[in-house]
């Protein structure tokens, strides 16, 4: 058997680091802009959070996960009492978001536990 390369983990540069950081404040930016105009303008919502998906993708992030829920998974439009439907289910213990404008149902699980802060 011939010999195994392996490959030396090395830390980051720090323009690595820098650039990863401002992605990651950037992308931030995007949403909480997104998530100001959601009610009144939400195509235009729709748009920053593409945009602030994109900037995760090309730094290698995930964007954090009470932002994306906020949005549709499949057409990324912002879900408000407005743009779509919530229901409960109590026995499987789940929430039922249903997207208006794509006419998709996305479902959150939740706990009984009331989580003191």
């Amino acid at each position: 058997m011939g010999s195994i390369k392996r490959r030396k983990w090395r830390k980051k540069s720090t323009e690595k680091q820098e650039n990863y950081f401002l992605a990651q404040e950037a992308a931030k930016f995007l949403i909480e802009e997104s998530l100001k105009m959601r009610s009144t303008n939400p195509r235009r919502s729709q748009e920053l959070f593409v945009d602030a998906r994109k900037i995760g993708k090309r730094g290698r992030f995930h964007l954090p996960k009470h932002y994306r829920r906020l949005f549709c998974k499949f057409c990324y439009y912002p879900l408000s009492n407005k743009t779509s439907k919530i229901r409960l289910n109590n026995k499987k213990r789940q929430l039922h978001y249903l997207c208006l404008n794509c006419k998709r149902e996305q479902r959150f699980g939740y706990s009984r536990r009331i989580k003191s802060v």
